[in-house]
């Protein structure tokens, strides 16, 4: 008999009587800013114990918050590009009128309504944008940039891990497409902010668990191995790849190049259509998310052999 796993309702929001009528902390908010407490708990703390200068861990927690925020929009758009830029019967300008109207097309996202909106975050699109603005950091103060890097790991994965809780407990929406498997925690029936009706795949909290995962290893292994520099940073970019790559297969999200015919229903419809747009989704193709994983994992590995990032520094006995 197969064990049925319903979560319903997601907390998206703890309530907090008031006469404004504000409707309570975000979940999602709160737990992401419990990520970058902790990050900025530990990261001082490696700095510190890696001989480095402890003083740059607040203004490497801001930029990394500052190009997260940015980037994670940014590449949000990215995403749902095809659906603000559209030809709508009956408007003209199917770029200018997204331009000049705040939420865009009716029945389509708008472009700005989107990009300053509270949700939609793309995790890679923050990545990249947070290595940026702190890889400018480190040039302009001079810092040697693989000490810090692999400084800078374990707070990273840790608040990655932290951040996708963050998602499953708020409800909002990136999880996987349906399945016939009844497996406690990684599949649940879906009642959030985009309710599914059907038992799908629990990517959110399978990141996660993959993310402490390699916190752990990173954490409390990799960083006593006296890894030659550029080791642990190169290892986060291999590993966390692979993971997301891998997530990726389950979930939601639209190939960038279709290597199938794709689904008749490619964007998360209102929660009427959930149940019928997840029980006919299908992989079809390589996400954005993938193939930047790709790269991640070859620009990992590049480092590793072109540094011969798997030797050890030799210590003074």
């Amino acid at each position: 008999m197969g064990v049925e796993f319903t979560l319903s309702p997601m907390l998206d929001r703890i309530p907090i009587p008031n006469p404004f009528g504000w409707e309570g902390l975000s979940t999602f908010s709160l737990l992401m800013m419990l990520a970058f407490l902790v990050g900025s708990y530990l990261l001082p703390k490696e700095l510190e114990r890696k001989k480095l200068d402890p003083n740059h861990s607040d203004w490497l927690i801001f930029l990394g918050i500052l190009g997260t925020l940015v980037g994670a929009k940014i590449f949000f758009i990215f995403e749902i590009w095809d659906q603000v830029f559209i030809d709508v019967p009956g408007y003209d300008g199917k770029y200018s009128y997204p331009l000049t109207h705040w939420n865009g097309f009716p029945g389509h996202p708008g472009l700005w309504s989107s990009l300053f909106s509270g949700g939609g975050l793309v995790f890679f699109g923050g990545l990249l944008f947070g290595w940026l603005f702190i890889t400018l950091y480190f040039r302009y103060y001079k810092l040697d940039i693989g000490a810090y890097y692999d400084a800078v790991i374990p707070a990273i994965s840790m608040g990655y891990a932290i951040g996708r809780l963050g998602c499953f407990v708020s409800g909002d929406g990136c999880y996987g497409f349906a399945t016939d498997e009844r497996i406690p925690f990684f599949v649940f029936e879906f009642h959030g902010a985009h309710p599914s009706g059907v038992p799908v795949w629990n990517t959110p909290v399978m990141e996660s668990i993959l993310a402490f995962g390699y916190f752990s290893y990173f954490q409390f292994w990799a960083r006593y191995q006296n890894f030659r520099k550029w080791s642990i940073g190169a290892q986060f970019l291999i590993i966390h790849g692979f993971a997301r790559l891998i997530i990726e297969f389950l979930r939601v999200n639209k190939a960038v190049i279709p290597f199938f015919d794709p689904p008749t229903l490619v964007n998360i419809p209102d929660a009427n259509g959930n149940p019928t747009f997840l029980t006919g989704y299908y992989w079809h193709g390589f996400s954005q998310s993938q193939y930047i994983a790709i790269g991640l994992i070859l620009f990992g590995v590049y480092l590793m052999v072109s540094k011969k990032l798997w030797l050890k520094e030799e210590t003074n006995v």
